[in-house]
């Protein structure tokens, strides 16, 4: 039996942000080097309304285009190899965001048959229901709550997620911290390098 594991998409899995930021940049005449606050429309100064609508006029774009993130792809099918779960559980909706994150999914090759789409709602919910091992997140709200649960959560390093970071949370810069923090964790729970590949 291995671990639990559950993964966020946007910021972790899909590097979503470099294609979001290109694009509203275009779409409100800005030209912001980077997105180093989560909440974007204080970043871009529009409504949630607007910024909405943009994100529904241009969901296949803004979903579909991403890469995945360096080494994810690797890390991801080494732990499927070595028996462990993976949940991903994202903000995404459910519908057309749905629709084109499954259609991704198959152009990298990732199984979509444990995709939770939380929406607007905690992904609290799914940690729980899903007893997972270990969380990997970029957004630190979502981190915190699932931390204060007491899932251990890894913290992919971006600029909109710097700062103090609370028991339980640890921050990652790249693929291969996430996946030596997921080694050690295996490894305090007794699984050996038999059944967990390092």
């Amino acid at each position: 039996m291995g671990l639990k594991i559950g993964l966020d998409i946007d910021g972790v899995v899909a590097n979503s942000f470099p294609v979001f930021l290109r694009e509203l940049n275009k779409h409100y005449g800005k030209n912001l080097a980077q997105i180093d606050n989560y909440k974007m429309t204080e970043l871009f100064e529009v409504s949630q309304e607007d910024l909405s609508a943009f994100f529904d006029a241009n969901v296949e774009y803004l979903y579909f285009a991403p890469e995945p993130m360096a080494g994810a792809l690797a890390t991801i099918e080494s732990w499927f190899q070595a028996g462990h779960e993976i949940i991903f559980i994202t903000a995404r909706k459910l519908g057309i965001q749905e629709q084109v994150t499954r259609k991704w999914f198959k152009k990298y090759g990732l199984p979509d048959e444990k995709i939770i789409f939380a929406g607007g709602a905690s992904k609290t919910f799914a940690v729980r229901e899903y007893c997972l091992d270990v969380f990997v997140e970029d957004f630190t709200t979502n981190a915190f709550e699932i931390a204060a649960i007491g899932v251990p959560v890894l913290l992919l390093d971006a600029p909109y997620n710097q700062g103090k970071l609370p028991t339980g949370v640890t921050r990652c810069y790249n693929w291969e911290d996430i996946k030596c923090e997921v080694a050690k964790l295996a490894c305090s729970k007794g699984l050996t390098a038999g059944t967990f590949k390092f």
